[in-house]
Protein backbone atom coordinates (compact mmCIF):
# COMPACT_ATOMS: atom_id res chain seq x y z
CA UNK A 1 0.00 0.00 0.00
CA UNK A 2 2.94 2.15 1.02
CA UNK A 3 4.30 1.80 -2.89
CA UNK A 4 0.91 2.77 -4.36
CA UNK A 5 0.49 6.25 -1.94
CA UNK A 6 4.28 7.11 -3.30
CA UNK A 7 3.20 6.18 -7.01
CA UNK A 8 0.10 8.44 -6.69
CA UNK A 9 1.86 11.33 -4.47
CA UNK A 10 4.82 11.05 -7.24
CA UNK A 11 2.24 11.40 -10.07
CA UNK A 12 0.47 14.57 -8.94
CA UNK A 13 3.73 16.49 -7.55
CA UNK A 14 3.60 18.85 -10.37
CA UNK A 15 0.38 20.00 -9.31
CA UNK A 16 1.07 19.88 -5.65
CA UNK A 17 4.06 22.26 -6.15
CA UNK A 18 1.69 24.42 -8.16
CA UNK A 19 -0.75 24.46 -5.59
CA UNK A 20 1.77 25.09 -2.50
CA UNK A 21 3.19 27.82 -4.83
CA UNK A 22 0.36 29.37 -5.07
CA UNK A 23 -0.18 29.52 -1.75
CA UNK A 24 3.63 30.70 -0.77
CA UNK A 25 2.51 33.87 -3.26
CA UNK A 26 -0.63 35.17 -1.41
CA UNK A 27 1.08 34.41 1.53
CA UNK A 28 3.92 36.54 1.19
CA UNK A 29 2.13 39.15 -0.54
CA UNK A 30 0.23 39.62 2.89
CA UNK A 31 3.03 39.22 4.74
CA UNK A 32 4.78 41.53 2.81
CA UNK A 33 2.10 44.35 3.14
CA UNK A 34 1.83 43.87 6.94
CA UNK A 35 5.88 44.55 6.94
CA UNK A 36 5.42 47.33 4.85
CA UNK A 37 2.36 48.98 7.02
CA UNK A 38 4.40 48.65 9.70
CA UNK A 39 8.01 49.60 8.69
CA UNK A 40 8.18 50.24 5.51
CA UNK A 41 6.39 53.10 2.98
CA UNK A 42 2.93 52.47 3.73
CA UNK A 43 3.89 52.89 7.44
CA UNK A 44 5.99 56.64 6.22
CA UNK A 45 3.55 57.86 3.35
CA UNK A 46 0.28 56.82 4.50
CA UNK A 47 -2.31 59.84 5.00
CA UNK A 48 -3.53 58.18 9.05
CA UNK A 49 -3.41 55.34 11.10
CA UNK A 50 -6.45 54.59 9.86
CA UNK A 51 -5.64 53.77 6.17
CA UNK A 52 -3.16 51.79 7.75
CA UNK A 53 -5.41 49.38 10.23
CA UNK A 54 -7.72 49.34 7.23
CA UNK A 55 -4.88 47.99 4.95
CA UNK A 56 -3.62 45.64 7.63
CA UNK A 57 -7.13 44.14 7.85
CA UNK A 58 -7.34 43.67 4.06
CA UNK A 59 -3.26 42.02 4.36
CA UNK A 60 -4.51 38.88 7.05
CA UNK A 61 -7.44 38.14 4.02
CA UNK A 62 -4.27 36.92 2.63
CA UNK A 63 -3.99 34.28 4.70
CA UNK A 64 -7.45 33.06 4.17
CA UNK A 65 -6.68 33.27 0.22
CA UNK A 66 -4.07 31.09 1.08
CA UNK A 67 -5.72 28.81 3.18
CA UNK A 68 -8.23 28.03 0.45
CA UNK A 69 -5.90 27.86 -2.30
CA UNK A 70 -4.56 24.72 -0.62
CA UNK A 71 -7.92 23.27 0.48
CA UNK A 72 -7.86 22.37 -3.75
CA UNK A 73 -5.08 19.69 -3.82
CA UNK A 74 -6.63 17.33 -2.45
CA UNK A 75 -8.45 17.16 -5.45
CA UNK A 76 -5.54 15.86 -7.48
CA UNK A 77 -5.84 12.55 -5.87
CA UNK A 78 -9.56 12.09 -6.54
CA UNK A 79 -8.69 12.89 -10.39
CA UNK A 80 -5.93 10.00 -10.23
CA UNK A 81 -9.18 7.54 -10.24
CA UNK A 82 -10.15 8.62 -13.57
CA UNK A 83 -6.81 8.73 -14.86
CA UNK A 84 -6.46 5.24 -13.91
CA UNK A 85 -9.14 3.88 -15.85
CA UNK A 86 -8.65 5.30 -18.61
CA UNK A 87 -4.81 4.19 -19.09
CA UNK A 88 -5.13 0.45 -17.80
CA UNK A 89 -3.65 1.02 -14.21
CA UNK A 90 -7.62 -0.27 -12.73
CA UNK A 91 -7.40 -3.06 -14.67
CA UNK A 92 -3.62 -4.23 -13.65
CA UNK A 93 -4.34 -4.09 -9.90
CA UNK A 94 -7.37 -6.30 -10.51
CA UNK A 95 -5.68 -8.48 -12.25
CA UNK A 96 -2.39 -8.26 -9.79
CA UNK A 97 -4.48 -9.43 -7.30
CA UNK A 98 -4.59 -6.00 -5.42
CA UNK A 99 -7.86 -5.83 -3.07
CA UNK A 100 -10.84 -3.73 -3.73
CA UNK A 101 -10.14 -2.61 -0.19
CA UNK A 102 -7.06 -1.47 -0.52
CA UNK A 103 -7.16 -0.17 -3.92
CA UNK A 104 -9.52 2.41 -3.05
CA UNK A 105 -8.08 2.90 0.52
CA UNK A 106 -4.70 3.96 -0.82
CA UNK A 107 -6.88 7.07 -2.70
CA UNK A 108 -8.80 7.90 0.85
CA UNK A 109 -5.82 7.71 2.53
CA UNK A 110 -3.28 9.81 0.12
CA UNK A 111 -6.27 12.45 0.26
CA UNK A 112 -6.45 11.99 4.13
CA UNK A 113 -2.48 13.19 4.18
CA UNK A 114 -2.73 15.72 2.15
CA UNK A 115 -6.13 17.14 3.76
CA UNK A 116 -4.08 16.98 7.11
CA UNK A 117 -1.28 19.25 5.80
CA UNK A 118 -3.60 21.63 4.19
CA UNK A 119 -5.61 22.04 7.15
CA UNK A 120 -2.66 22.37 9.64
CA UNK A 121 -0.87 24.54 7.15
CA UNK A 122 -3.62 27.30 6.16
CA UNK A 123 -4.61 27.95 9.57
CA UNK A 124 -0.95 28.23 10.87
CA UNK A 125 -0.99 31.22 8.16
CA UNK A 126 -4.15 32.51 8.89
CA UNK A 127 -3.33 32.41 12.85
CA UNK A 128 0.34 34.29 11.78
CA UNK A 129 -0.53 36.81 9.49
CA UNK A 130 -3.68 37.63 11.84
CA UNK A 131 -0.89 37.93 14.72
CA UNK A 132 1.32 39.77 12.76
CA UNK A 133 -1.48 42.10 11.62
CA UNK A 134 -2.31 42.97 15.36
CA UNK A 135 -5.98 43.37 13.99
CA UNK A 136 -8.70 41.78 16.15
CA UNK A 137 -11.68 42.33 13.65
CA UNK A 138 -12.17 40.25 10.94
CA UNK A 139 -13.40 40.82 7.04
CA UNK A 140 -16.79 39.96 7.79
CA UNK A 141 -17.60 40.21 11.19
CA UNK A 142 -16.45 43.11 12.88
CA UNK A 143 -15.59 42.07 16.31
CA UNK A 144 -16.32 39.34 18.72
CA UNK A 145 -14.38 35.71 19.45
CA UNK A 146 -15.85 34.89 15.91
CA UNK A 147 -13.90 38.13 14.39
CA UNK A 148 -10.35 36.84 15.63
CA UNK A 149 -11.00 33.13 13.55
CA UNK A 150 -12.80 34.26 10.96
CA UNK A 151 -9.75 33.10 8.29
CA UNK A 152 -9.03 30.21 10.12
CA UNK A 153 -12.67 29.23 10.17
CA UNK A 154 -12.69 29.61 6.40
CA UNK A 155 -9.60 27.90 5.87
CA UNK A 156 -11.21 24.50 7.19
CA UNK A 157 -14.50 24.75 6.30
CA UNK A 158 -13.13 25.11 2.64
CA UNK A 159 -10.91 22.25 2.87
CA UNK A 160 -13.92 20.30 4.31
CA UNK A 161 -16.16 21.34 1.34
CA UNK A 162 -13.37 20.09 -1.10
CA UNK A 163 -13.14 16.84 0.50
CA UNK A 164 -16.91 15.76 0.21
CA UNK A 165 -16.94 17.62 -2.83
CA UNK A 166 -14.00 14.78 -4.21
CA UNK A 167 -15.59 12.31 -2.33
CA UNK A 168 -18.91 12.14 -4.16
CA UNK A 169 -16.73 12.66 -7.53
CA UNK A 170 -14.86 9.67 -6.72
CA UNK A 171 -17.51 7.13 -6.03
CA UNK A 172 -19.38 8.21 -9.10
CA UNK A 173 -16.09 7.59 -11.33
CA UNK A 174 -15.97 3.98 -9.59
CA UNK A 175 -19.21 3.93 -10.19
CA UNK A 176 -19.23 4.87 -14.26
CA UNK A 177 -15.83 3.23 -14.46
CA UNK A 178 -13.87 6.29 -15.69
CA UNK A 179 -16.26 7.23 -18.38
CA UNK A 180 -17.25 10.76 -19.27
CA UNK A 181 -20.31 12.04 -21.21
CA UNK A 182 -23.16 14.32 -20.79
CA UNK A 183 -24.92 11.67 -18.31
CA UNK A 184 -22.14 10.93 -15.85
CA UNK A 185 -21.07 15.01 -16.10
CA UNK A 186 -24.65 16.23 -15.39
CA UNK A 187 -24.92 13.54 -12.48
CA UNK A 188 -21.44 14.96 -11.24
CA UNK A 189 -22.19 18.48 -11.48
CA UNK A 190 -25.43 19.22 -11.29
CA UNK A 191 -25.72 18.87 -7.44
CA UNK A 192 -22.75 20.59 -7.10
CA UNK A 193 -23.96 23.96 -8.93
CA UNK A 194 -27.52 23.31 -6.93
CA UNK A 195 -26.00 23.29 -3.57
CA UNK A 196 -23.26 26.49 -4.78
CA UNK A 197 -26.00 28.50 -6.01
CA UNK A 198 -27.61 27.62 -2.67
CA UNK A 199 -25.18 29.14 -0.71
CA UNK A 200 -24.41 32.29 -2.69
CA UNK A 201 -28.43 33.13 -2.38
CA UNK A 202 -27.98 32.97 1.44
CA UNK A 203 -25.08 34.66 2.17
CA UNK A 204 -25.92 37.49 -0.58
CA UNK A 205 -29.68 37.63 1.85
CA UNK A 206 -27.82 37.23 5.14
CA UNK A 207 -24.76 39.73 3.62
CA UNK A 208 -27.75 42.59 3.44
CA UNK A 209 -28.26 42.82 6.86
CA UNK A 210 -24.62 41.98 7.77
CA UNK A 211 -25.13 43.65 12.02
CA UNK A 212 -28.29 40.72 12.24
CA UNK A 213 -26.05 38.17 10.50
CA UNK A 214 -23.12 39.35 13.02
CA UNK A 215 -25.50 39.42 16.08
CA UNK A 216 -26.67 35.85 15.22
CA UNK A 217 -23.31 33.94 14.97
CA UNK A 218 -22.86 36.11 18.13
CA UNK A 219 -25.00 34.32 19.86
CA UNK A 220 -24.52 30.84 18.44
CA UNK A 221 -21.29 31.17 19.37
CA UNK A 222 -20.77 33.38 22.07
CA UNK A 223 -18.44 31.80 24.11
CA UNK A 224 -14.97 30.72 23.34
CA UNK A 225 -15.02 27.12 24.13
CA UNK A 226 -18.65 26.95 21.21
CA UNK A 227 -16.28 28.53 18.27
CA UNK A 228 -14.65 25.11 18.56
CA UNK A 229 -17.82 24.04 16.89
CA UNK A 230 -17.04 25.83 13.33
CA UNK A 231 -13.62 23.23 13.68
CA UNK A 232 -14.93 20.16 14.63
CA UNK A 233 -18.38 19.88 12.40
CA UNK A 234 -16.93 20.19 9.11
CA UNK A 235 -13.84 17.91 9.62
CA UNK A 236 -15.91 15.64 11.47
CA UNK A 237 -18.56 15.47 8.39
CA UNK A 238 -15.86 15.27 6.15
CA UNK A 239 -14.34 12.46 7.61
CA UNK A 240 -18.09 10.23 7.81
CA UNK A 241 -18.80 11.24 3.85
CA UNK A 242 -15.49 10.03 2.96
CA UNK A 243 -15.63 6.99 4.83
CA UNK A 244 -19.15 6.10 3.76
CA UNK A 245 -18.01 6.83 -0.12
CA UNK A 246 -15.23 4.77 0.76
CA UNK A 247 -17.28 1.90 1.44
CA UNK A 248 -19.90 2.38 -1.38
CA UNK A 249 -16.66 2.47 -3.76
CA UNK A 250 -15.26 -0.57 -2.47
CA UNK A 251 -18.48 -2.41 -3.11
CA UNK A 252 -18.76 -1.24 -6.52
CA UNK A 253 -15.15 -1.97 -7.26
CA UNK A 254 -15.77 -5.77 -5.94
CA UNK A 255 -18.88 -5.95 -8.26
CA UNK A 256 -16.64 -5.27 -11.46
CA UNK A 257 -15.11 -8.29 -10.26
CA UNK A 258 -18.19 -10.44 -10.34
CA UNK A 259 -18.74 -8.78 -13.45
CA UNK A 260 -15.51 -10.32 -14.83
Amino acid sequence: MKQLILRDIYLIRKNLLITFGIYAAFFSLGLITILSCKYGNIAKYAFDQEMIHEILNISSAFGILAGIMLGTAVEYVYGMINKDYKCGWHQYLKASGIRPEVEVGVKYISVTIIGIICILTGLGSCHLLKYLSGVDEGIFIKSGVLAKQEGMIASVWFTAMMLVFGAYLSTLEYAYKGKNNIKTDLIKFIPVIVITLAVLITSQILLQDEEACRKLLEELFEKAKNVTLLYIVPIVTAILVNIICYLISVRLVKKEGKRV
